[in-house]
């Protein structure tokens, strides 16, 4: 009978402790890009070019991908779906402010739901260089915030997004 209770202790907890924690998380990494702000906001206003730098979109090369919309216009989604590991979702132009800010809105629909706002914020360090600062807000609904108590969202997704500002910095400085 003692085990029933102690089960049904950490029942209650693993309910209770969620609703009292954090629900959102934010990750956010930058580079510097020896371009000119136009050139970089040139590129990442089109959805297409994020199948060449995004992390998660390279780890399927047989990814499915479609784009509805307009490319490099607000409202544009580029719909995809992957393996196991890419699972399927979108992303969404919300929002372009010319040479700042390229707004991004991700919609996982597997292997979960989840959203995310992921925006890409631009600086002109000088004529010829480029800050970008690409960040990930997102949003755990109870009960599954709990997962933010043992998982260090920015070690878990910050290496992905860091490997994809370094992926864009090579191919633009390429170019």
């Amino acid at each position: 009978m003692t085990a029933v209770y102690i089960l049904l202790g950490i029942v209650a907890l693993l309910l209770l402790v969620p609703l009292f924690t954090t629900k959102d998380y934010v990750i956010r990494k930058e580079v510097i890009i020896n371009k000119p702000v136009a050139e970089v906001y040139g590129f990442l206003m089109y959805l297409k070019n994020h199948r060449q730098f995004n992390a998660w979109l390279l780890k399927d090369p047989g990814l499915q991908t479609t784009i509805s919309g307009t490319d490099g216009q607000v409202g544009c989604v580029l719909a995809y779906t992957g393996n196991k590991d890419v699972g399927s979702g979108e992303l969404e132009l919300k929002g372009l402010e010319d040479n700042k800010r390229v707004a991004v809105e991700l919609h996982f629909l597997k292997p979960f739901k989840s959203t995310a706002e992921t925006p890409f914020d631009l600086t002109a360090e000088d004529a010829s260089h480029t800050r970008v600062s690409w960040t990930m807000k997102g949003h755990f609904n109870y009960p599954m915030n709990l997962a933010l108590l043992f998982i260090n969202m920015d070690n878990f997704l910050g290496k992905d997004v860091q490997h994809s500002l370094d992926k864009l910095k090579v191919i633009l400085e390429s170019r």
